[in-house]
This record gives C-alpha cells, structure tokens and sequence, in this order.
C-alpha cells in the first residue's frame, strides 16, 4: 500500500478527484489477484480444460496457504505474545472440521476416489466462511488489531470463495450433473469471539489460525495429489 500512496501523491496535482478514485480501485483490485487468474462464473469454468482447473486451483490454494500463515504470523507477534499473554499448543481444542474425513492421514487420502476427495475440500473450504468473516468484524472492533491481519481475513476469505467455485468446476467435469447439496461443518465459537474477556477472545482466536494454518496446508497437499489422480492417473 505504500506504493499505492506515493502514487497518489505523484499523481494528485495532475489527476482530478475521480481520475484518483479509478486509480485507487484499480490498484486495490490489482493487489488482491495479481497473483491468479480470477474467473467468475461456472460457465468460463466450464470452458477450461481440468488440467487448467486444477492448476488453477493450486495456485489459489498455494496463495491462500501463505496469506494465512501470514496472518497468522502477524497475530503471534502483534496481538497475542504480549507481557503476560501466552498460550501453546497444548492449549488448542478441536478443530470444527475435525469431523471431515479429509482429515485422515495423506496416505488414507491417497486411496480416496477423485470425486469424494474434491467435496471434502469444497465442505472444509466452506466451513471457513463464516468464522473468517466474523474475523474480520470483530477484530475491527479491537484497538490493538492490525489493519493488515484484517485485510488478511477478507482477502483470505475472498480467495476461498473462488477456490470453492474452481473445485466445483472441477467436480462438473468429473461427476456432470446437478450438484448435491452442501453440507459445511458448523464453527460455534462465535460468543468466545465476542466476548468482552480478553483472553478469551484471544484464545478464541489463537485456536481458530492455528485450525486454518492447518487445513489450508491439507487443502494445499490434497490438490497436488488429486491433480496426480484425474491428470496422470497415478498416486504422488
């Protein structure tokens, strides 16, 4: 974003007020997809090939993954490991997509068939949601969060959403016909994240990025396997 404001300051005494505004949004919008290829609607899915598909849906996965070990990062340094303020790993609770059978071990999901294995990932994908929207409204609201943890959580969830749509293009391909009805493992921590205890919003917190580091490394490694399964026909 530095970038974006020395621009502006360049730009301003020769651009008008709703030259910058264009300039703004497309800045914006090039900082959030510079990195992927974004398509919009099942119908351009369904225009690519399933080898393109799936690259495409590593990518994103890949950005995701990095994005949420990034803000994750940022809340361990920034919010969380202050004087007097510490939680590890022994802490955690269960993950609210434990229940997922994409949780077995990598070699359970090498033995999984194509189809099962891309509505598992379009199930966990969508559980997440929910929780990062939530994320994002409630850490507005604390004095302490960093701007860019925010962005983070929305920019995360965006990408999701595109994610989901990438898989279920490719699961159009695989299995044609009229698509099930989604089924997301239910997040209930919701009041934990509200609450006006600082610790436990901050362990409510903690649990849900440790949760997501974790499933989005699966989603990450699940892909590059089911692209070996429906491109190579092989286990990787």
């Amino acid at each position: 974003m530095w970038v974006f404001s020395k621009m502006l300051s360049l730009c301003r005494p020769c651009l008008s007020g709703t030259v910058l505004i264009l300039l703004a949004s497309n800045l914006l919008l090039w900082e959030n997809v510079a990195s992927v290829p974004m398509h919009t609607s099942l119908a351009e899915y369904g225009e690519m090939s399933l080898s393109d598909l799936l690259d495409h849906a590593i990518i994103l996965s890949h950005n995701v993954s990095e994005l949420t070990a990034e803000m994750h990062s940022m809340f361990l340094e920034d919010v969380l490991y202050k004087p007097g303020r510490w939680f590890t790993d022994s802490y955690l609770t269960a993950c609210h997509t434990s229940t997922l059978t994409i949780s077995v071990s990598k070699e359970g999901a090498r033995q999984m068939p194509g189809v099962f294995l891309v509505k598992e990932m379009i199930s966990m994908l969508g559980s997440w949601i929910y929780p990062l929207y939530h994320v994002a409204t409630e850490l507005s609201r604390m004095e302490e969060a960093p701007d860019e943890i925010i962005s983070r959580a929305r920019n995360i969830e965006g990408k999701i959403r595109v994610l989901i749509d990438t898989l279920k293009g490719i699961l159009s391909k695989i299995q044609p016909g009229s698509p099930e009805n989604e089924r997301y493992p239910v997040w209930n921590e919701l009041a934990s994240l509200q609450s006006p205890d600082d610790e436990v919003r901050h362990f409510a917190l903690f649990n849900l990025f440790q949760c997501l580091v974790k499933d989005s490394r699966k989603i990450d490694s699940h892909l590059r396997l089911l692209k070996c399964k429906l491109v190579y026909y092989r286990d990787c």
